[in-house]
């Protein structure tokens, strides 16, 4: 299980950000260890390739992202992350609300049913 390993921590953003992406527990309720301290994604991977040590993503990195020293694997026991849409308030325009109107009509995906 991805949980027995322990996971890169970043101290290069605010706290909160970091919880989004790594949170402290699994939806189970099992903690999810952190260990080395890492600057950038990069040093991550390589982290991960060379040391034993897992690293989460969203899962579109495993396409944009690939290495061949690297496994990819799906994780179930998260809650989905929440997103937003954002944009640059200059460059507000009428197909940006356009979009913004559809996606807030659509509401947020369902979540994943539990293991």
């Amino acid at each position: 299980m991805i949980f027995d390993f322990q996971h890169p921590h970043a101290d290069t953003g605010p706290g909160y950000w970091y919880d989004a992406y790594v949170p402290r527990l699994t939806r189970r309720g099992r903690q999810i260890e952190r260990g080395p301290v890492v600057g950038d994604a990069e040093e991550a991977m390589t982290l991960a390739s060379m040391d034993g040590l897992v690293v989460l993503f969203p899962a579109h990195v495993a396409r944009y992202w690939a290495r061949p020293d690297i496994a990819y694997l799906p994780v179930t026991d998260l809650e989905p992350l929440p997103y937003a849409l954002v944009w640059r308030s200059e460059a507000e325009s009428e197909p940006i609300r356009a979009l913004s109107g559809v996606i807030r009509d659509l509401g947020p995906l369902p979540s994943a049913p539990a293991p």
